[in-house]
């Protein structure tokens, strides 16, 4: 029997299937949000119960449980995962990813207005997540900075759309739940006030309403009762940023365009609008912060030690710039490794297959780009070398209560540690076709990347990739290793020069991205045993396998603080080894002259 409260929801210690609830984190009008432990894997998620009153109703039972499979189908970098949907001892739930530095409302307000160039990234993560989730047919509908979770990781934020509670596919019949202008007045398109229905450019609006928040710190239409702020979207101007800079430019047309009072002259898709935050992004840079610095605001980057907010903890939206006063007691935190384990990494299950070897594998079949009538080029990162590492099982050194611990545990450990590294290097192989590819790269947590590639004994191609442009230099081996007839010609018309993918410049964002490539499998039905302590690049590791199947992967984690993974067996011929943790890594670009952009090639650039 479920322990439940005077209101009918299950208290801290109940179990719900297979989730055992730990703490209560908030409640809205659908329900009650939880922090909970998914006891056979191990892994902390954020638990929704949805409210008695409705679970009980049968046409919302079906509107809920067909967005929920709609959400747990979508799988976006930028929005917050859902891994599991149900009923269980008769409640009604939802479980997904728990991010525990809290949303963008209480960042801003916490931490201050953010530098420009930091306010357009974070929006442009939220427009990615949005992008995505309109592709798969979900409208949102509530948009506003408390439902941007955010991950503070060193001086980077990185930003995930969540809480699609009152979302709907716009492909779904309308229901008395889902046909009213549902939402939050502050960031309500025009139209919607009218009761005119939610859609992908309202969704865009209200993406606008919440550039200006990351901007500025405070909603784009205030007043002291819900009829001025609406009087605000329907009449107001748009507002605008103060400057001549070409970024506060691109910053007001999109401003413009996302916020225009008719739908018709708006951004027709989140994925237009994000096109156009990306573009603003790689013009220089106008340094600070949107609205000139007042005494004792202090830049958004990471909260300060002991302010950090709970996760799932709804905040209300900014009423204007955060109060003036001294910042936050204490330094910004070198880790965050207190935070509860688990995060937003150890719980992010990926489909089946979708493991760093297919990233890679996908990422070289990517980076061939057919130019010049047939000759191309192809990239990623490499030149390390095979073999290495794992070591055969020896005695366990230490009786240490690390080395007891289940082998879960183990991994959720390990997982605390590496998910505020900076930086690592990546050494390892894996096969494409009949070829073994090797590499040898440095990653970096804000997306940056440089390193070799190279197929086992042949050819290499060097790759960079920075402020969201990516270039290669490949050698006449490696193109011809790639498959590439004319590779002396191509490389004889690179003359020296890096080639930069303009066309495609993010399709090694996920590769180059460390959240990306140390991201675990996250198998439910996977069966983890503890092989005792081996010795791994002169450390003692304790070795987990995984099986789920004919599937199975080998960790290795430092058994001595901070336990970091230090190589993953994924198959016989595909292996990664991890050292260089948290050293600077320099990614400059090389002068413009050095660089062939492949929108030139064939234009007689």
């Amino acid at each position: 029997m479920v322990s439940v409260s005077e209101s009918g929801y299950p208290q801290p210690g109940a179990r719900i299937g297979r989730f055992r609830i730990v703490e209560q984190l908030g409640q809205g009008g659908m329900g009650v949000v939880y922090r909970a432990v998914e006891e056979n894997l191990g892994r902390e998620v954020a638990l929704k119960i949805v409210a008695p009153y409705l679970a009980h109703d049968p046409e919302f039972r079906e509107r809920f449980s067909r967005e929920a499979r709609a959400q747990a189908s979508l799988e976006s970098a930028h929005v917050v995962a859902v891994y599991a949907h149900g009923e269980e001892d008769g409640f009604v739930y939802i479980a997904s990813q728990l991010v525990v530095d809290g949303d963008l409302g209480r960042l801003i307000r916490t931490a201050g207005v953010p530098p420009l160039v930091d306010a357009l990234s974070v929006i442009e993560q939220v427009a990615t997540g949005l992008a995505d989730a309109h592709d798969a047919g979900l409208v949102h509908r509530d948009i506003k900075p408390g439902n941007v979770m955010v991950r503070i990781r060193g001086n980077a934020v990185r930003a995930y759309l969540g809480d699609f509670g009152i979302a709907r596919r716009m492909d779904a019949a309308s229901t008395r739940f889902g046909s009213s202008a549902v939402g939050t007045p502050t960031y309500m398109a025009p139209e919607l006030h009218g009761g005119a229905e939610a859609s992908f450019v309202t969704d865009v609006y209200s993406l606008g309403c919440l550039l200006w928040v990351a901007l500025t710190g405070a909603p784009p239409y205030s007043g002291q009762s819900d009829y001025q702020i609406v009087a605000g979207h329907v009449n107001g101007p748009i507002p605008q940023l103060a400057g001549d800079s070409p970024m506060v430019h691109a910053t007001n047309r999109i401003l413009r365009l996302a916020m225009a009072k008719e739908a018709g002259r708006r951004y027709p898709t989140a994925a237009a609008m994000r096109a156009d935050l990306q573009a603003a992004l790689r013009l220089p840079h106008t340094p600070g912060s949107a609205v000139p610095e007042q005494p004792g605001r202090t830049a958004i980057r990471p909260l300060a030690s002991g302010t950090q907010p709970r996760a799932g903890v709804p905040s209300p939206p900014p009423t204007g710039p955060p109060p003036a006063g001294p910042p936050p007691a204490g330094p910004p935190p070198a880790h965050v490794s207190t935070a509860a384990p688990g995060h937003d990494r150890h719980p992010h299950p990926r489909p089946a297959g979708r493991s760093r070897t297919k990233l890679l594998v996908a990422a070289v079949g990517a980076g061939v780009l057919a130019v010049a009538g047939g000759v191309a080029a192809a990239a990623l990162v490499g030149d390390g070398g095979g073999g290495g590492g794992g070591g055969e099982p020896t005695p366990d050194p230490t009786e240490s209560s690390f080395v007891a611990m289940e082998p879960e545990e183990i991994l959720v450990a390990s997982e605390k540690e590496m998910k505020v590294l900076d930086s690592v290097q990546v050494r390892g192989q894996f096969p494409d076709g009949r070829k073994l590819v090797s590499v040898n790269m440095a990653i970096t947590a804000d997306g940056d990347c440089r390193g070799t590639m190279s197929f086992l004994g042949s050819g290499t191609a060097e790759v960079l990739r920075t402020d969201g442009r990516t270039m290669v230099k490949p050698d006449a081996a490696f193109l011809t290793d790639f498959g590439i007839d004319n590779a002396q010609d191509f490389l004889a018309y690179l003359d020296g020069r890096w080639l930069e993918f303009t066309e495609d410049p993010d399709q090694f964002a996920s590769v180059c991205d460390l959240d990306e490539f140390l991201e675990r499998d996250g198998r439910e039905g996977a069966t983890a045993t503890n092989q005792g302590v081996v010795s791994v690049q002169g450390e003692d590791a304790v070795k987990v396998h995984l099986q789920e199947g004919a599937n199975e992967e080998t960790y290795y984690v430092m058994v001595g603080a901070p336990h970091y993974l230090l190589r993953i067996n994924e198959t016989e011929d595909a292996w990664f080894e991890y050292s260089a943790f948290d050293e600077a890594v320099e990614v400059d670009l090389p002068p413009e002259d050095d660089i062939l952009k492949d929108s030139a090639i064939g234009d007689g650039g």
